[in-house]
């Protein structure tokens, strides 16, 4: 049986943007509290008016649903930075705080740089291993502790399909999002017991600020170039939809393309396949950064 996602709460982070901010509007025209938090309070507060519009048009007379009756979700924000553990620690209070029970959180915080291996800046190598690994397992550790106490909850964390194959110029980057699946795929087996879900979502590239982002954090405008050659992303609408179903019906991973699962799985299978898939793509690429 799906579980019915009304009056159920949700902590997301990284949610000022893209997937995060997607996914907050998904939940609460389903009916979820949310506590979402972000570094840019300007851009939070954005997102909850959306998430509040997204309530509204859920509870209009023209919807079929009939919802007179249940109250409106709460949308709650707090600024946080997952490099801190002050911070964390201080998003779970409020957590705490504003919820009788945290039923979910979302990991989603993270960021990425266009770099070859050999040129890749160690100080941004280790600050990105900071953000989307280190950051991520503290919250995951909060969550936990939490989930343990109450005897169940739902942990999600937004990896990548590039978890499972490292493109040229995103190495460091995969190098994080495969530390964050290891991460989780033993954090699953040593909370099975204890009724806690873990979901691991695997998105290609997303028409987000990530990219936007990459572009600043990146020096070498040839490298942007032939990294983003041919990149067709999907939008974050469609992964916060995925991320929804995920929540109504927990299931280890969650691919919004599930061709790239396939491919990714014989790539893994193969690897002679994979190397020769990766060289073709960054032979496809170079010609469409250089024409």
């Amino acid at each position: 049986m799906p579980r019915q996602l009304t009056g159920r709460s949700i902590l997301i982070t990284g949610a000022s943007s893209g997937i995060g901010a997607a996914t907050a509007i998904a939940c609460a025209a389903s009916g979820m509290d949310l506590l979402l938090a972000a570094r840019r309070e300007d851009r939070l507060a954005r997102v909850a008016a959306a998430c509040e519009a997204a309530v509204t048009a859920r509870r209009s007379p023209a919807s079929q649903t009939d919802s007179s009756t249940v109250r409106p979700p709460r949308i709650l924000t707090t600024a946080c930075d997952i490099d801190r553990e002050a911070d964390v620690a201080a998003l779970f209070r409020r957590a705490d705080d504003e919820f009788e029970r945290l039923d979910a959180v979302l990991a989603n915080g993270g960021w990425g740089v266009y770099a070859s291996i050999e040129t890749v800046e160690e100080s941004l190598a280790r600050a990105m291993f900071e953000t989307n690994v280190f950051g991520t397992l503290r919250c995951i550790r909060a969550a936990m502790s939490r989930f343990r106490a109450q005897g169940g909850g739902h942990l999600l964390i937004t990896i990548s399909a590039l978890s499972e194959i490292a493109l040229p110029r995103h190495g460091i980057y995969s190098a994080t999002k495969a530390a964050q699946d290891a991460i989780a795929a033993a954090l699953r087996a040593e909370a099975g017991a204890a009724g806690i879900d873990v979901s691991t979502i695997h998105p290609i590239g997303t028409r987000t600020e990530f990219f936007d982002l990459a572009r600043e954090r990146t020096s070498d405008p040839d490298a942007v170039a032939a990294s983003e050659a041919g990149n067709k992303p999907h939008t974050p609408e469609k992964v916060a939809r995925a991320i929804v179903r995920c929540l109504r019906r927990p299931r280890p991973e969650v691919w919004p393309s599930p061709l790239t699962r396939y491919v990714l799985a014989a790539c893994t299978a193969f690897p002679r396949l994979g190397a020769w898939l990766l060289r073709r793509i960054e032979r496809q690429r170079r010609a469409g950064a250089d024409g």
